[in-house]
């Protein structure tokens, strides 16, 4: 069952008001479901801030491992330099969180490397791996991972004629009358 982003972050917001928060969740959907808008929301929660972005360039609290070469890859000193920040002692109160954005991206060597913090998390910390394709991700860490499938995001109509045909669409196909097969027959 897939998850809308405000479902996912209900969901995640009821288990750390219980202290039954995982150490590590795949959040997967297509592009634009919003695993990048939970991950900055779930940071923000565990921490008690209000950070726009974490993604930016510059933003401090959260650990962020994407993507920056060419080849489009995670490789493992990025994997390394993400550990080792996880090794810091985190401030009062915090937790330190870790964001692997496009994990099906991590090279076999830092998946590999990954998957000793995924066994024996540091302490106070909070794992976050972002994939679109999480089939692609080696099963040993996706087994160690709490799975949250988010839907993919509505296609909204662009132009004016589009809406007005789903809109004709849609009230034909909820007025009980012949239901969408009659609904294609309006036009």
């Amino acid at each position: 069952m897939a998850f809308s982003p405000d479902a996912a972050f209900s969901y995640l917001r009821r288990a750390h008001q219980q202290r039954r928060l995982g150490h590590a969740y795949l959040i997967s959907g297509t592009g634009g479901a919003g695993k990048r808008v939970l991950a900055n929301r779930v940071a923000n929660l565990v921490n008690g801030t209000t950070a726009d972005d974490f993604f930016a360039a510059g933003a401090t609290g959260v650990y962020v491992a994407e993507p920056e070469s060419k080849s489009r890859r995670i490789v493992i000193d990025q994997i390394r330099a993400l550990e080792h920040s996880l090794q810091m002692r985190a401030a009062e109160g915090r937790r330190k969180v870790a964001i692997v954005a496009e994990a099906d991206r991590l090279q076999p060597q830092a998946a590999n490397a990954f998957l000793k913090t995924l066994e024996e998390p540091p302490n106070d910390s909070l794992l976050l791996l972002l994939s679109a394709l999480p089939e692609a991700l080696p099963d040993t860490i996706r087994s160690r991972c709490i799975p949250i499938p988010l839907a993919a995001a509505e296609q909204a109509p662009t132009s004016d004629e589009e809406r007005e045909f789903v809109d004709v669409l849609r009230a034909h196909a909820t007025s009980g009358s012949n239901g969408v097969q009659g609904a294609y027959r309006l036009v």
